[in-house]
């Protein structure tokens, strides 16, 4: 839903989101998910550049990932998911 919520933002603003309270703002979520693994709302954002054409880029987040620093059964961080 997140990562719905900003691609969607993304391309309709034509710049990524700098919080993930523009999405709220912008009415793209309706509130910030609780992490199941934290239980928190202290989501890990991936800020990275996104381009539009040559002429046309931003900086932003571009992907959200869990803050926990647990490890899943198939030894994959729940940060790198």
């Amino acid at each position: 839903m997140m990562r719905q919520a900003i691609d969607n933002y993304t391309l309709d603003k034509e710049k990524a989101p700098q919080s993930l309270q523009d999405l709220m703002n912008a009415h793209y979520l309706k509130e910030i998910p609780t992490d199941p693994f934290t239980r928190k709302k202290d989501w890990a954002l991936l800020v990275d550049r996104v381009v539009f054409s040559q002429e046309q880029s931003s900086t932003g987040i571009v992907d959200v990932h869990s803050a926990s620093g647990s490890v899943g059964s198939n030894g994959m961080a729940y940060s790198e998911w």
